[in-house]
């Protein structure tokens, strides 16, 4: 079980934390979360609405604890009964820093300076602004972003083309893809 402590932590960005463990968290996997508002609770039940959630505790309006489980998906729970198939190769292609200089993007999305999630959701919100073949670039000096937007595109099903450094940042292309 995941615990995610939310108390002292603003609304809005104890909400980002939560959506990011769910997104990395296994399927069927349970976050406990502490936090000061219940607001919070009614905000990730409307944002998350296929998680199964408990109320744990409750202070009296001073704060709650609640447990999130997420779901598991239909390929989870048919790979407990029967072999599971194998899975396809992540959308990613591998392009030389010759070929990712000269791609001409369609949108940049700037999260340098932000921390995990923000790279992530910068990028999320950016695929959303170009059209489905299009390129989107983003620009992150945060070290997970390495591994985090190509799982991301590769979840999702958007091709990542590669990262090119640059001095202090790296510049991350994504093609979308649907």
């Amino acid at each position: 079980m995941i615990r995610i402590d939310a108390r002292n932590t603003i609304g809005p960005l104890a909400i980002l934390e939560i959506g990011a463990h769910l997104e990395r968290a296994a399927p069927g996997e349970r976050l406990e979360v502490l936090c000061d508002d219940e607001a919070v609770l009614r905000d990730v039940r409307r944002i998350h609405p296929e998680c199964e959630w408990s109320l744990e505790t409750s202070r009296n309006g001073a704060g709650c604890a609640f447990v999130l489980r997420k779901p598991e998906t239909a390929a989870t729970q048919a790979a407990t009964t029967t072999q599971p198939e194998p899975q396809p190769e992540p959308r990613s292609t591998a392009m030389s820093e010759l070929d990712l200089s000269s791609i001409q993007p369609s949108s940049t999305a700037d999260a340098r300076g932000s921390a995990c999630p923000g790279p992530l959701l910068e990028a999320k919100k950016g695929i959303g602004k170009v059209k489905v073949g299009e390129i989107l670039e983003v620009y992150s000096n945060d070290s997970g972003t390495r591994t985090d937007i190509p799982a991301w595109a590769a979840k999702v099903g958007h091709e990542y083309l590669g990262l090119l450094p640059q001095d202090g940042y790296d510049k991350h292309f994504i093609r979308r893809k649907k």
